[in-house]
């Protein structure tokens, strides 16, 4: 199966973010890029998915033990 290569406004519409905070991401939280040139910013699908994978926060669990009193 090919990867897909996403354009950067692509991955911006996905993220639903602008392109400051796009260009943030990329410098300041490693977003992972392919740089063809300095306007031509490409990212594969796979590459956003495990990105996102890894900056989201757990849920916490609802417990099921009880509190006595």
């Amino acid at each position: 199966m090919e990867d897909k290569l996403l354009t950067k406004y692509e991955v911006m519409d996905y993220l639903n973010i602008s392109r400051r905070h796009f260009e943030k991401l990329v410098t300041e939280e490693n977003l992972p890029i392919i740089k063809i040139t300095q306007n031509k910013r490409y990212m594969r699908l796979s590459d956003l998915h495990r990105y996102l994978n890894t900056k989201m926060v757990n849920q916490p669990q609802e417990s099921n033990s009880r509190i006595t009193t």
